[in-house]
């Protein structure tokens, strides 16, 4: 009996103590909307980041046998594209592999495939060829097929579901002959289920690269031509994959194929990876994803914050009802179970507006993120224990600390109305609030560098002209490419066309050249003539192509002459092939050929006519670009009804690199104005108790004298000293972030002073607004109503 009347008083204490926390929310409706609201905000966007943070560390964890995946790089030469002809090697010769498969990808908005009966054209993005094995590594499902397996020939191509259905409708695509860019011709031998969303890479269309002809990738090293691909290998179960390196290394048949060194890196890893290798597959940025965690560790600090000030704010207007209730006989323990009561309380209703506002962005994730996130049970599952941890923490901490602060005074001072020490002898208070600013500078400064480094790529000279210049793609194959261009130079608005095989940003091949015992990467661009005109190309030293040069002369670039040596290129050959090479008449001024992410590689302008061109570049006079794009559209439909007419204009083209850079600069401004606006909700709520604390201090200044400004100078005078402290510890700071993300760029905006220096004034001027406004409401209120109960 005794334990029961015991669990009903304690409900009944529970029960209480809800009931007196909704009062007080109530009580102070603006201020615990505000605040509330203010922890929900920042509760949501924790939650975001962190599921976004929870989508990149677990990309190509869908795969089911993620974990005993590896892709083979060669260390040395830092790369991953190795000879195709090493799958045979790894499938026959070493017992750890389970199974091996090539993998090259390549991934365009330009891909298309026809079929050959009905000439239905469909576009699509990626495309990989590789072996049969990839479907059992990666444990990718058919939905039909002709002998139950992926291929069935050397000419056999397998399409996804959606490329199915968009080509072929309900028709059923199997055995159907397809033309894949005038490039690739065979047929259609299976259907596969998608592969998983959250991969590093994807596929519309897999190819057999059994046949030769299904490469997609070739190379030359001094003379000797191979197919560079990716390889990825399974272990067998319990294998140790150092075991496999140094039998890797350890074989003569590895090093015949130009390799020097191998090392295994998982697939798990590829996406993070800090490892430099040039890749088709989908790269995350480390650094950038440890500043969201940053982010979403800040905000929650500062809601905390925020909160923590509301609760003592809470506690000091109440100060004679914790006297009464201390002086009753209540204890410790009757203290804290109302303060969790209480803090529990305004926390779950944060956090259940939280999921509410969550539920609500989620949709626009690709916006925030720079890609769309799709959230299961599962994700939601990995992330709980965290989540729920946090939450307890927040708690734990809103309310012990108030009670403990409060617990201290004086119950003969609480019962007389004393409303707390003063200000300046709050340390704790002060300390919260230079944190409070520091963090609003540093996030406001990489806020400022990551758009001035996004400003300077972007309107920086690329090397050429790319104003008004039109990329057309042409077809592999496509036999109207002559008359095209005849058509197109006879346009008014035309100024000059050029064909190539590659062009700037779409680099289709690249020769290893060994010369005086070192080996240069040479990127090849094969061109027609009018290149350099159309191109807006600089010489630095040399002339121009002649009729007469035709597969017999090149220009390189200012890095290519720079890595062979050269004094002059008088005289010099450029070696293409074992028994071909070019006269080197000249040296064109470097150009970016790939974003500035990269730096500029040796490059060299081939000329071979180009007889196989599919880049028809276009120079345009300044008018009516609509206008203009519709009659050469009028002019391509007019000689080859069947293709799909593809063009970019260069600038746009150039821009397209950094769309991710530009997504995610997006949302970290967007979560650090919710930073800022929960540092000012921080600011006010201290500057509100302030005046709240001085409100008998300020009328006796006023009687006595004191004007509005001086009272206003009083007041903020804390604020611009905490300011000042805050601007001095988060200029270092904000350098080492903002240093550390510029490394990912090979050419980079200069972090000057004046950034830094801008951020502590955009800080200064909200701070300045937020503190004047209750100050300035403080400074004019009539001496009389504050001093009428002295």
């Amino acid at each position: 009996m005794r334990i029961r009347n015991l669990k009903y008083l304690s409900d009944c204490m529970i029960f209480l103590n809800l009931k007196l926390a909704f009062r007080n929310l109530l009580k102070n409706k603006v201020y615990s909307f505000l605040i509330i609201g203010g922890f929900a905000i920042g509760f949501a966007a924790c939650i975001l980041i962190g599921l976004f943070y929870q989508t990149e560390i677990t990309v190509n964890n869908d795969f089911a046998n993620h974990k005993k995946i590896y892709r083979i790089y060669d260390v040395k030469k830092n790369r991953c594209n190795i000879n195709w002809d090493l799958h045979p090697i790894l499938v026959s010769d070493y017992p750890a592999v389970e199974d091996a498969c090539p993998l090259d990808y390549n991934i365009s908005d330009d891909l298309t495939i026809r079929d050959e009966q009905t000439n239905n054209t469909a576009g699509f993005t990626h495309l990989l060829t590789t072996t049969e094995n990839f479907f059992s590594i990666f444990s990718v499902d058919l939905a039909e097929s002709i002998s139950g397996k992926p291929f069935a020939g050397r000419e056999s191509i397998s399409i996804s579901t959606t490329l199915a259905k968009s080509l072929y409708g309900t028709r059923d695509p199997i055995g159907r002959q397809v033309n894949i860019g005038n490039y690739f011709f065979g047929t259609v031998t299976s259907v596969f289920r998608e592969l998983p969303v959250n991969s590093s890479f994807s596929a519309d269309i897999i190819l057999n690269s059994e046949n030769e002809k299904f490469r997609i990738s070739s190379t030359t090293v001094n003379g000797f031509r191979y197919n560079p691909t990716n390889h990825f290998v399974r272990l067998r179960e319990g294998l140790n994959a150092g075991d496999l390196i140094y039998e890797l290394n350890s074989t003569d048949k590895i090093k015949a194929l130009d390799i020097d060194s191998l090392s295994l890196q998982g697939l798990d890893e590829i996406y993070l990876s800090d490892l430099t290798i040039k890749s088709r597959h989908a790269k995350g940025n480390p650094v950038l994803l440890r500043i969201f965690l940053a982010i979403a560790l800040l905000i929650l600090i500062l809601s905390s914050i925020n909160y923590l000030n509301y609760s003592v704010s809470v506690h000091y207007a109440k100060l004679r009802v914790t006297g009464i209730k201390k002086t009753f006989g209540a204890g410790w323990k009757e203290l804290v179970n109302y303060a969790l009561v209480e803090v529990t309380l305004g926390i779950l209703i944060s956090l259940i507006l939280a999921l509410g506002i969550t539920d609500i962005t989620l949709p626009y994730s690709e916006s925030l993120f720079g890609k769309a996130m799709h959230i299961d049970w599962t994700d939601l599952l990995a992330v709980a224990p965290i989540f729920i941890t946090v939450v307890i923490f927040v708690i734990l901490v809103n309310s012990l600390a108030p009670i403990y602060i409060l617990s201290k005074f004086n119950i003969t001072e609480s019962l007389s109305g004393f409303k707390g020490t003063r200000n300046k002898k709050q340390i704790w208070k002060q300390a919260l609030l230079t944190f409070q600013l520091l963090v609003s500078i540093a996030l406001i400064t990489i806020v400022l560098v990551i758009f001035r480094q996004l400003n300077f790529v972007k309107h920086s000279d690329p090397g050429f002209n790319q104003e008004m210049l039109l990329r057309i793609n042409i077809p592999f194959r496509f036999q109207q490419t002559d008359a095209l261009r005849l058509e197109l130079d006879n346009l008014s608005f035309v100024k000059s066309t050029t064909l190539s095989s590659g062009c700037p940003g779409m680099i289709n091949h690249k020769m290893d050249n060994d010369y005086e015992g070192k080996s240069i990467a040479v990127n090849c661009i094969y061109i027609g003539d009018n290149y350099l005109k159309t191109m807006n190309m600089g010489l630095v030293d040399g002339r121009d192509f002649l009729e007469g040069d035709i597969k017999r002369a090149c220009l390189i670039n200012e890095e290519a002459f720079k890595q062979y040596g050269w004094e002059s290129t008088e005289g010099k050959m450029f070696r293409f092939a074992e028994e071909e090479e070019y006269k080197v008449i000249g040296i064109i001024k470097d150009f970016k050929f790939e974003s500035f992410h990269y730096p500029v590689e040796p490059l060299a302008l081939l000329y071979t006519g180009a007889d196989f061109g599919n880049v028809l570049s276009v120079r345009l006079t300044p008018g009516n670009i609509g206008q203009q794009i519709e009659q050469i559209n009028s002019v391509w439909e007019t000689l080859s009804p069947y293709e799909p007419f593809s063009f970019i204009f260069y600038d746009d083209f150039y821009q397209s690199f950094y769309e991710k850079e530009e997504k995610l600069a997006g949302s970290i401004t967007f979560f650090t104005i919710i930073a800022i606006a929960l540092t000012c909700m921080g600011i006010l709520g201290q500057i509100f108790m302030i005046c709240l604390g001085r409100v008998k201090e300020i009328g006796i200044r006023k009687i006595n004298g004191a004007t509005i400004s001086e009272v206003l100078l009083m007041l903020n005078h804390d604020f611009i000293k905490w300011f000042v402290l805050a601007f001095i510890l988060a200029t270092p700071v904000s350098w080492l972030i903002t240093h550390k993300w510029l490394e990912n760029f090979a050419y980079k905006a200069s972090l000057n002073w004046w950034i830094f220096a801008l951020a502590g004034v955009i800080t200064l001027v909200i701070i300045s607004v937020t503190v004047s406004w209750q100050s300035w409401r403080a400074a004019i209120r009539s001496p009389v109503e504050a001093l009428r109960y002295e």
